[in-house]
Order: structure tokens, then C-alpha cells, then sequence
């Protein structure tokens, strides 16, 4: 999360109305911290709104070339221009464009500002230059967004790339939107519950990493696992408290189980 600070003003979360309280970590640290862990296969990069540092994305996406680790970017679409695109294009990337409607009159409510036909003329030409393999369309689900789906499903078929849903929820975005009826997480009665602990790790603008997001929801698991200004990520995730923050995390039952990012495959 390079970034709480946002470009939009979306009435589904309110990052908007927050300002980056600390210093930002250093570009070399965060790079070194992902090489070293062996196994990373996966970096993906949220805010906010990422492409407010795009100067750090094209560092990182250089220093991370020599491995095989796909970095998958998720934007708001609004400074996704035709030099951004050209530079990430040789890299090992996946873009991942939030549409929720194609409607210009809901697409101001969604967002807060008017930036339909920018965000979409900036994704029709990423599409000329990015393969399927690297572009695609993610929404949001919500009884407000709910009649809007087929409409973003059928452009993003119409340009051959492929469309995700996520479910809204509430909790940590502080956003206006209502949840679907019936959407509930479907949580086993025993054994491992997030699939997350142990293979997720989300860290913050200031050198800041944690299990995951929503680990602060967890009880005694509020302080951060370890901070890159001052550590290294071995040193981090190999200490008394991050083995304690994975246990309780696998047992853990929260909303966020609707989220995609904690399932077993």
C-alpha cells in the first residue's frame, strides 16, 4: 500500500480524506525486502491511488526484473496515461482497472468527481498496447453497483479483457455503499479459517508490514510485525510476535472473509 492519498473522491471508501502521515520508505529498502523472500511470487501494489508515485513503481518494477514475481497494479484509471503505460509495458505486470459502471451521470456519484471519459479513453489505449494477460476490469458489488454489472461485464468482453467482482464490504473503508443481501463468508467449522496467514504480507508506505490489512482487527495484533526502515523482512517475519500474529490469524473470523485474498487457492 504505496499510498492512502487518492486522486478521487469514491463514496465506497473515504482513503480520500487522508494525507500519508510519515515519511515514505526508501525505494531500495522495500525492493531488497521482496527479493529476499524466496518464495514471493505475487507483488501487488494498492493505495489510495498507486500512480501517485509512478516514479516508485517504475524503481520497483527495475529492481524487481531479474526475478519472476508479477506485480500487479490496482488503479483507478485516472493517471494511467499513454507514458505510463508504454514504460510498465515491457515488465512482468498486470493492471488492474476499477470500474464500477459505465454510466457517466452514476459514474459521479461512484467516484465523486467526473472522470468517465478520461478513465476510459486512458483504458481503451492501454488495451492497444497491453496484452489480455495484462490488463483487466475489477468492480465492486453493491446494492447500489448491483444493476451496473452486466453493463461493465459486456464492455470489458467487448475488449477482450477479463472482469472481476468483488464483494463490498464496510468494515476499514468507511464508505456509504450497502452491502448485497445475502453475502455471507462461508466459514469452515474447524481447522485453518484465512488462508491468508503465512502466505500474505502487506506493507505500508512507511516501512510498516503486516500480515495482512485488516491484521489490526485481530485481538493483541494491533503493532505492526516489524518496520523495513529498521529491519530487515528475515528479521521480521522470524520473531516471537509475527509466529503469535500467524496463529491467531488462522483462526481468525472476520468480515473480510467475503474478500478474495484469503481463500485456499
Amino acid at each position: 500500500m504505496n499510498t492512502i492519498e487518492c486522486n478521487q473522491k469514491c463514496t465506497k471508501c473515504s482513503h480520500w480524506k487522508y494525507k500519508d502521515k510519515a515519511d515514505r520508505l526508501p525505494t531500495t529498502k522495500f525492493i531488497n525486502a521482496i527479493k529476499s523472500i524466496s518464495t514471493a511470487k505475487e507483488l501487488c501494489i494498492v493505495g489510495g491511488e498507486p500512480l501517485l508515485f509512478k516514479s516508485e513503481i517504475f524503481e520497483i518494477l527495475e529492481g524487481i526484473a531479474d526475478t519472476d514475481i508479477r506485480t500487479v497494479i490496482i488503479t483507478n484509471g485516472v493517471s494511467m496515461d499513454k507514458k505510463f503505460i508504454q514504460t510498465v509495458s515491457k515488465y512482468n505486470i498486470h493492471i488492474v482497472v476499477s470500474i464500477d459502471t459505465m454510466d457517466k451521470e452514476f459514474w459521479k456519484f461512484v467516484r465523486g468527481t467526473n472522470s468517465h471519459d478520461k478513465v476510459l479513453k486512458n483504458f481503451e489505449y492501454a488495451t492497444t498496447i497491453l496484452t489480455p494477460a495484462q490488463i483487466s476490469i475489477q468492480s465492486v458489488l453493491s446494492k447500489e453497483t448491483q444493476p451496473h454489472m452486466a453493463e461493465v461485464a459486456e464492455y470489458a468482453n467487448s475488449k477482450n479483457v477479463f472482469h472481476s467482482i468483488q464483494d463490498y464490504i464496510s468494515e476499514g473503508f468507511e464508505g456509504s455503499w450497502t452491502v448485497t443481501e445475502n453475502k455471507q463468508a462461508v466459514i469452515p467449522d474447524n481447522g485453518q479459517q484465512c488462508f491468508a496467514a503465512d502466505r500474505n504480507l502487506s506493507v505500508i508506505q512507511n516501512g510498516d508490514v503486516f500480515t495482512c490489512f485488516q491484521q489490526t482487527w485481530i485481538n493483541d495484533c494491533k503493532k505492526p510485525l516489524g518496520n523495513l526502515n529498521n529491519q530487515t523482512m528475515t528479521e521480521i517475519l522470524t520473531s516471537d510476535y509475527a509466529n503469535s500474529v500467524s496463529e491467531k490469524m488462522r483462526v481468525c473470523n472476520l468480515p473480510c472473509k467475503v474478500l478474495k485474498c484469503n481463500t485456499q487457492n
